[in-house]
């Protein structure tokens, strides 16, 4: 598999959010939805949301 330094580290943080969930996906996606509204609040960006049958999913960034 080709890798770098970003996927590196993207697989790593996957990884991580898999095991604080304890390979419970609807928990792996809370933790990760929280993380997304933290980033949001801290940065000063804004997501778009949109409902889907069965949850939430971003849709694209939007700078505030």
């Amino acid at each position: 598999m080709i890798t770098n330094d970003l996927l590196k580290t993207k697989y790593e943080t996957q990884k991580q959010l898999d095991e604080e969930s304890q390979h419970d996906i609807r928990k792996y996606v809370e933790n990760t939805h929280k993380i997304v509204l933290e980033a949001e609040k801290k940065y000063g960006i804004q997501f778009m949301h949109r409902n889907i049958q069965g949850g939430i999913v971003e849709q694209y960034a939007k700078i505030a």
